[in-house]
């Protein structure tokens, strides 16, 4: 199995987190299934191999060959069988929206198909990272695609980039009052601009970013917590119950419980 992340151009960087691509070599031998907690950054995915399943909540539906999908609330899960292939690109928060103009609360928690957004433009992408044999080369195809549009579009990066950025890069420790003291903006004006181009609001989106580092810290340390005391505070939860509540409400399992048999991807690389 092979998961690949490659980085935006500098200019294209303040809008897009990371270029990925995920593949097998052949089939697999046993279906798998992968949870994924919110991570605050919305995606164009397109699959080039076999089809798969995404399931929220009780809902089951078969992922559109190319989609767009905004903002996460709650985990998800892929059910992946045959043979793994798709690639994409991971946008920071408002990046989506600052590139191609749409309002992101029309995505929060929907993966709609890619063509049905921008139109049949996106169908001759589709077909030439189909064609593409290697990871870096379709990363490089996602990359030309956004230039064009960038080029389109101009440097359209505002104060509702820099807010949800600024989330980003403080893991969500930080208040809306703290965001208004950097923007000189009247916090009524700021938290419709955000719901347009994040697609929720600023104070939740910061929820959704701290449970989404919490997570990647967690893979990252291999699920192995030894002081959950310093954890938490230093991922900017105030107490105990306090992180369990919000950690349980996005992830649908208590701390202990997700720690003991989650199965992101990260088990399988």
């Amino acid at each position: 199995m092979h998961y690949q992340k490659y980085k935006p151009a500098p200019y294209l960087a303040p809008f897009v987190e990371c270029y990925f691509d995920w593949s097998t070599d052949g089939p697999l031998g046993a279906p798998l299934r992968i949870e994924s907690p919110p991570t605050g950054f919305a995606s164009m995915v397109f699959t080039y191999s076999d089809p798969y399943q995404v399931r929220v909540g009780q809902h089951t539906t078969v992922a559109p060959p190319a989609f767009l999908t905004g903002q996460a609330t709650q985990q998800y899960e892929l059910h992946v069988s045959g043979r793994i292939g798709m690639t994409g690109i991971v946008f920071r928060p408002a990046g989506l929206s600052t590139l191609f103009g749409l309002p992101m609360h029309e995505f929060t928690d929907q993966r709609l198909p890619l063509a049905d957004v921008l139109g049949t433009s996106v169908t001759y992408l589709y077909e030439q990272l189909g064609e593409c044999p290697t990871s870096s080369g379709r990363a490089a195809l996602l990359e030309q695609f956004l230039n064009r549009q960038f080029l389109r579009r101009g440097d359209c990066f505002d104060r509702t980039d820099f807010a949800a950025n600024l989330i980003v890069d403080k893991f969500g420790v930080l208040t809306v009052n703290e965001l208004l003291d950097e923007l000189y903006v009247c916090r009524r004006q700021f938290e419709r601009q955000f719901l347009q181009k994040v697609g929720v609001s600023p104070k939740y989106y910061a929820r959704i970013r701290r449970v989404g580092y919490v997570c990647a810290q967690l893979a990252t340390q291999r699920w192995q917590i030894h002081d959950w005391q310093d954890f938490i505070f230093r991922a900017g939860y105030y107490d105990q119950s306090h992180f369990i509540r919000e950690f349980t409400q996005f992830t649908g399992k208590r701390p202990t419980l997700y720690v003991k048999d989650n199965v992101e991807l990260s088990h399988y690389l």
